[in-house]
């Protein structure tokens, strides 16, 4: 009945609701320096500059601009399910309309659909990103 309730609340996008019923005695932590070394430690920062990714060869692939993956990214409907890492369309969304780093955000996705366009991923992934069985 647990399980029901919470895959309900995950299925409409309330993670707080699913995160209530599992752990309902579970207090958030206290903003603190320990709290915040703990965070940095589980959580590093990453590089949001696009050069780190290498960049797709013009003549061999398709290629989108920003205002096409931003377009795309904005059309989801706002109840779509995520996928298997738990990641919804409505998480892409709010990350895109962000003040301080939507514009830094649109740039590096930009350049990761464009990779994956270019098919410039190991092989070793391909199943997780298109299912099923993959050999190139």
């Amino acid at each position: 009945m647990l399980s029901q309730a919470v895959t309900g609340k995950l299925e409409e996008g309330n993670m707080m609701a699913a995160i209530r019923l599992l752990m309902p005695d579970d207090t958030l932590a206290s903003p603190s320096a320990e709290s915040l070394a703990k965070l940095q430690d589980k959580h590093p920062s990453a590089s949001l500059d696009p050069v780190d990714l290498p960049s797709p060869s013009q003549d061999r692939c398709l290629l989108v601009d920003e205002n096409e993956v931003r377009r795309s990214v904005l059309s989801f409907p706002a109840v779509s399910a995520g996928g298997p890492d738990g990641l919804r369309p409505q998480h892409l969304r709010d990350m895109l309309l962000c003040r301080e780093a939507g514009p830094d955000f649109l740039t590096v996705l930009t350049a990761f659909v464009n990779l994956m366009l270019a098919a410039g991923y190991p092989a070793e992934v391909a199943p997780i990103f298109f299912g099923g069985d993959y050999s190139p």
